[in-house]
């Protein structure tokens, strides 16, 4: 395993408007680790991860993610993150197996079908695979979204505010899941706004 770490960025600093929302932030998270990112409601968690992964530009800082370049690099750093947001997102009315199919089309996947069931396997949802996603409890969407995430076999996983809104038994099989991931070599950055969510 390399020693370069997999984020190292230096006070980033993101603006809307007149508005300064992320300001001076600096980070550097080892490969092979679980990051906790802790902070309040509205402290610029959400914005931070989208300038790792790539979707947004810092004003000002600059890093490196998976040793990438945030600012000249970003395309090839989407390639090999999971970026897990707060809201799941996904198409209600196809089934859960279709719904994995369509983000590996997106991500031009060869042996689609093999990688979509084994994600389907890993969070065990192989027993639900034609069930719609919009039938989903907040638990197994959290799994559906997690399978997304990994489909494309990622380095770094970037997880925002991951067990909000789910009962305490999804969460606990949740970051159960996370801990054998990064037992198998990933590394997860994950923002929440409680100590309690770290907590395993």
């Amino acid at each position: 395993m390399t020693d370069e770490p997999a984020i190292d960025v230096h006070g980033l600093v993101k603006r809307f408007g007149a508005k300064t929302v992320v300001d001076g932030f600096s980070i550097r998270v080892r490969r092979g680790q679980i990051y906790g990112f802790l902070g309040p409601n509205g402290s610029g968690k959400t914005t931070t991860i989208r300038m790792l992964c790539g979707l947004l530009t810092p004003d000002a800082g600059e890093g490196t993610c998976l040793g990438l370049d945030i600012r000249s690099q970003s395309a090839a750093i989407k390639r090999q993150v999971g970026y897990m947001t707060q809201k799941f997102s996904f198409w209600e009315d196809l089934s859960i197996a279709e719904n994995l199919d369509f983000v590996a089309r997106m991500y031009g996947l060869p042996d689609r079908r093999r990688k979509v069931d084994a994600a389907l396997d890993r969070l065990g949802l192989g027993n639900r695979r034609a069930q719609l996603a919009g039938e989903l409890s907040g638990g197994w969407k959290q799994r559906l979204a997690l399978a997304a995430c990994i489909l494309h076999e990622p380095k770094l996983l970037l997880l925002d505010e991951p067990t909000a809104g789910v009962d305490p038994k999804a969460r606990r099989d949740f970051w159960d899941e996370i801990h054998r991931l990064a037992g198998d070599g990933l590394t997860v950055l994950v923002s929440t706004h409680y100590t309690a969510a770290l907590k395993h």
